[in-house]
């Protein structure tokens, strides 16, 4: 028998013979069941993909802009950078579309927060990509300014 039915029965035997709050427990195992079988984790999701894959889905780059050392084989990680365009979180970006390249401190005074670069993308105001960089400002500065000797190149 399944662990999730198991529940299920010895919740139902409590709330009847013990205690009707036990029903809470019947209702949580209930919607944790249903929340795991229609959020199928084989699905694979493009920030999820690694390097290898986007470099067999778009051949060899001409340069790769580590971004976070802690996810250098993962799309998140890494820009890969091509002729005429951009890999940036799986996704292809043209060169001619990126607007401008800056970074921010997403920290706040309660939380600190990671560096991050932003991309503006497109014609229109408020298109922007934030891809987290760790904690250090000057890595980031250094991103920044790789990215913009890419889009010039």
């Amino acid at each position: 028998m399944k662990r999730s039915a198991i529940l299920c029965v010895i919740a139902v035997l409590l709330a009847v013979f013990v205690n009707p709050v036990c029903l809470v427990l019947l209702l949580v195992v209930v919607a944790n069941e249903y929340y795991r079988r229609h959020h199928s984790d084989d699905e694979v999701k493009p920030y999820e993909k690694t390097v290898d894959d986007l470099t067999a889905e778009y051949g060899e780059p001409e340069d790769v802009i580590l971004l976070n050392a802690t996810r250098a084989n993962e799309a998140l990680g890494v820009i890969l950078v091509y002729k005429d365009y951009f890999i940036v979180e799986g996704r292809r970006i043209e060169k001619g579309d990126i607007t401008g390249v800056t970074f921010n401190n997403s920290g706040t005074p309660y939380a600190p927060g990671e560096y991050q670069v932003i991309i503006a993308v497109g014609p229109r105001q408020g298109d922007y990509i934030h891809i987290n960089t760790g904690y250090d400002a000057a890595w980031t500065s250094d991103v920044v300014d790789l990215i913009k000797s890419n889009l010039a190149a």
